[in-house]
């Protein structure tokens, strides 16, 4: 029904309304952004932010002096049979800005704080970006800002704060290290323009002076305590992580100056077989005392190894083969849920710990066969419940209540936080099988977010594609889930302009272009559910795509036409679009092609791949059955 409804939509509205896009004229220098702010600015701030230009960087966000305007630049021309090197993205000197107060121009600036460590780094990440735009910071500045730590605004928050008079200056105060120099960003994104939107890949509004009212104040406390996702490219970059509020990783240390993080130690999930000492083909008999002893022993001996651990997990395997014997089956029968079991198995695990170690929580799934709440026991103070969505819909948004694949995990997420103070959620925001088709989750990844905060959840791990660079939007998503994690209550718009300000500054003067793509492959991926490692053919309705077609290529033509010196990524993310063609339309020349682009680019083709195609793989059908490996087995 869904589908018949969606093909009269695209035979009528589609075409008469979203694909305008093909006679848009080009997104231009005269397109503005408003600017988004996380807390509130309770004085009137009169700046206006212009067209975002793009900047590349290396790792410590040096520049060089090249001049010319990415907007300025084309693809270089070619002859017939003759191909050109993608141009790499150029650096570019930021543009200088005067600091205003009051609608008064400031002379100078004077950066003052205290001894801490994260203080020192917050002060010279301000002065930093400050002088790339030119405004002058030094010892004599008629503007102070005052840099401090006052622990009882709460961890990871911060205040921004202004005088009425020009020598009282401005106040970033931080409730711990980290809000310090969150609130240090803060400043530079809301008043400054500046975006981090890759480790390579930074801007500043092109024009507009840095307005700074008095009486301002800006306040954040975060919702999630805990912060992070594993998307490749990010994954390692300490700095990306912090200038995007980000305070957890299993892949890098976050250093002491730059705020430190929530630390794991040496494991994170799926660990219960090391904990216990038992074969990890299997879950452990969770009701065994001489298991249960061993694994005290265990999560105590790595408190002590590991000092800087202040979260431990004690997580089942990664499979269904829990303990059935007489006792475990009587207590999941009482508790309704083998969660019940797990759960009373590490809660004896917090007891224990819980005076020696106030300070470290233990973290445990709710997954697969435990994702269901137990009715009886409830989690200790000091246990953190992971729920984890992998069974899930990501076309449609969490309690979308017409949609059966989700309602259950709704309901599951509605126990948990009945009982448990701590949930954090591990979700999913890819296809683990098929990184390289359109995945179409960015419509209900803000819907989701907000879902989460909305239910008591304190911690997020969106799980992304980890193992390369993105053929699809791997980027724009992981800058957006940042953004999310920070303020998991924003408005659509305010989630519509993050994503314009990204696709704007990263795919050039053609981005309106992707975004249509966006918007519109959105629409034809609603009738039907895609879970994490579904089939493409789940959310791409044969029967609607060659109905706008020829309109997506063109779209994608136009954003190549005008990308500059930005069609490197134009180009790799068009390899999302050059998959559905072959799915369309399988021919085993285009296929040597696309494939060639593929790994030209470097990007893998799913889980557990390189960037090679099987050997038996026939080219001859569409590139969504050329990989047979496990649940990855395609359907007829």
């Amino acid at each position: 029904m869904k589908k018949t409804i969606l093909l009269t939509l695209c035979a009528s509205m589609l075409l008469s309304c979203f694909l305008v896009g093909c006679n848009k004229p080009p997104a231009g220098s005269d397109d503005t952004t408003d600017h988004i702010t996380i807390g509130t600015d309770t004085a009137e701030d009169t700046t206006t932010d212009e067209e975002n230009i793009g900047e590349t960087t290396d790792g410590n966000h040096e520049t060089t002096a090249a001049e010319t305007d990415p907007e300025e630049t084309s693809p270089e021309e070619t002859t017939e049979g003759e191909t050109q090197p993608t141009p790499a993205p150029a650096e570019k000197v930021w543009t200088k800005k005067t600091l205003m107060f009051k609608s008064k121009r400031v002379s100078g600036v004077t950066i003052r704080h205290g001894g801490n460590v994260c203080e020192v780094y917050a002060a010279q990440e301000l002065q930093k970006y400050l002088e790339k735009m030119g405004v002058s910071v030094a010892e004599d500045g008629s503007f102070p800002i005052t840099l401090r730590i006052d622990d009882a605004l709460g961890d990871d928050a911060y205040r921004i704060e202004t005088g009425d008079d020009e020598s009282e200056g401005m106040t970033v105060t931080g409730g711990n290290g980290r809000g310090v120099i969150y609130g240090v960003y803060a400043f530079l994104e809301q008043k400054a323009g500046v975006r981090f939107f890759t480790p390579e890949l930074e801007t500043c509004s092109k024009s507009g002076a840095i307005q700074i009212a008095a009486n301002m104040k800006i306040e954040y406390t975060p919702i999630f305590e805990n912060r992070h996702t594993d998307w490749f490219g990010i994954k390692t970059n300490a700095d990306w992580f912090v200038k995007n509020g980000l305070n957890c990783s299993i892949y890098m240390d976050i250093s002491e100056e730059m705020g430190s993080k929530w630390s794991y130690g040496s494991q994170f999930v799926h660990n219960i077989s090391a904990v216990t000492n038992t074969d990890p083909g299997a879950q452990p008999c969770l009701t065994d005392p001489a298991i249960l002893e061993y694994a005290i022993r265990y999560v105590r001996n790595r408190l002590q190894n590991e000092p800087g651990v202040n979260i431990i997990t004690v997580s089942q395997m990664d499979n269904q083969n829990y303990c059935r014997c007489e006792t475990c089956a009587a207590v999941d029968a009482e508790e309704g849920s083998p969660a019940g079991t797990l759960l009373r198995f590490v809660n004896a695990i917090a007891k224990d710990i819980a005076e020696d170690y106030p300070d470290v929580v233990i973290d445990t799934l709710a997954y697969l066969y435990t994702r269901k709440a137990p009715a009886i026991t409830k989690p200790e103070p000091n246990v953190c419940i992971r729920l984890c969505s992998i069974e899930c819909c990501f076309v449609h948004a969490l309690n979308d209540p017409s949609c059966p694949e989700n309602v259950a995990f709704c309901q599951d997420l509605e126990d948990w936080s009945q009982i448990c103070d701590r949930i954090y959620v591990w979700d999913y925001t890819t296809n683990f099988c098929h990184y390289i088709p359109t995945f179409t989750n960015l419509q209900v990844m803000r819907e989701n977010m907000r879902f989460f905060a909305e239910h008591n959840v304190k911690g997020m791990m969106p799980q992304g594609n980890s193992a390369s660079v993105s053929g699809e939007f791997g980027e724009l998503r992981a800058y957006l889930l940042a953004k999310l994690m920070m303020n998991p209550l924003m408005t659509e718009e305010e989630y519509s302009e993050h994503m314009n300000d990204f696709l704007k500054a990263y795919y050039g003067k053609g981005w309106e272009y992707i975004r249509s793509y966006i918007d519109l492959t959105t629409v034809l991926s609603e009738s039907d559910c895609q879970d994490c490692m579904n089939h493409p053919r789940h959310s791409v309705v044969l029967e609607l795509y060659p109905l706008v077609e020829d309109n997506l290529d063109e779209w994608w033509d136009k954003a190549e036409e005008l990308a500059g010196d930005r069609l490197a990524y134009v180009r790799r993310s068009r390899l999302q679009w050059r998959y559905l063609q072959l799915m369309l339309h399988p021919d085993k020349e285009t296929a040597l092609e696309f494939i060639a682009d593929v790994q030209a680019a470097g990007v893998t083709w799913g889980d557990g791949t390189t960037t090679e195609v099987p050997p038996r793989a026939n080219l001859e059908l569409g590139p969504e059955y050329w990989f047979v490996r496990g649940y990855w087995l395609p359907e007829a």
